[in-house]
């Protein structure tokens, strides 16, 4: 007896991603910081200077690196949630019809 499975799927929230890639982004800048200061790992310093290239003892490579995770955080909520929010929607069209 073969059933139909049908799937939904929920919508995400633009905002919840932008807010959570951000938190991870910034997290992951300073934890390469720190490993930066302390530890001297080139690959900290690689993921450092893709967000700023003032001198890594300086504080503007705090407050650069900083905004630059909190809006590539949000830019790529805005670009996956979109994209994911389109298919979900084009999806439940076709089961639809």
């Amino acid at each position: 007896m073969a059933t139909a499975h049908s799937h939904t799927h929920t919508r995400l929230s633009i905002s919840g991603l932008g807010w959570g890639f951000s938190a991870a982004l910034v997290v992951l800048f300073v934890l390469c910081m720190l490993a930066a200061l302390f530890v001297p790992l080139r690959l900290a310093h690689g993921w450092v200077n893709l967000l700023s290239d003032a001198p890594i003892d300086s504080s503007r490579v705090w407050v650069e690196g900083l905004i630059w995770s909190i809006a590539l955080g949000w830019l790529t909520a805005l670009v996956f949630g979109t994209i994911y929010n389109w298919i979900v929607a084009r999806r439940a069209l076709h089961e639809i019809s």
